[in-house]
């Protein structure tokens, strides 16, 4: 009976598991989020925020997007992420046009109409709450006139 796992015991692999996860789903969803961004046609020179970034890899493709004078600013929760962000951005030519930033989507740290647009994968399915609050949280920060996409994907 004592060396029985704890039932509570967490099924969420360790952070750096999980992070390596979301690097190789990231990857092989590169076609899909590209064409994306393509479609968004976001404006050169234009600030955006991604909400939910993750380990930042699609920060990155959004900052390709609006180079050479744009910016894109990744937001999540996890502070363990965004470590792994700041590591990949490192390594890219894009460093000077992305930061991040740690931070609820629910409660975003920026004031009304700070960015042009805002782009949020799979982080609308993962929060408990109700999605239309969530949603207007996301509208409040764009500018007049500026976008918001939300992208899920579904394994069923």
């Amino acid at each position: 009976m004592g060396n029985e796992k704890d039932s509570t015991e967490s099924k969420v692999p360790d952070m750096d598991t999980y992070a390596h996860k979301l690097y190789l789903s990231d990857f092989l969803r590169e076609p899909a989020i590209r064409s994306a961004i393509q479609a968004l046609q976001l404006p050169s020179g234009s600030r955006g925020l991604d909400a939910g970034c993750g380990i930042g890899s699609h920060t990155l493709l959004l900052a390709e997007a609006v180079a050479p004078a744009g910016h894109v600013t990744g937001l999540d929760l996890s502070p363990e992420f965004l470590v792994h962000a700041r590591e990949i951005t490192k390594k890219s030519s894009l460093s000077e046009h992305v930061s991040f930033q740690e931070g609820d989507v629910n409660k975003l740290p920026f004031d009304n109409g700070t960015f042009d647009w805002v782009w949020s994968v799979d982080c609308v399915v993962f929060i408990p709450a109700q999605p239309l609050p969530l949603l207007k949280e996301l509208a409040r920060v764009v500018k007049p006139g500026g976008s918001v996409a939300i992208l899920v994907w579904s394994s069923q």
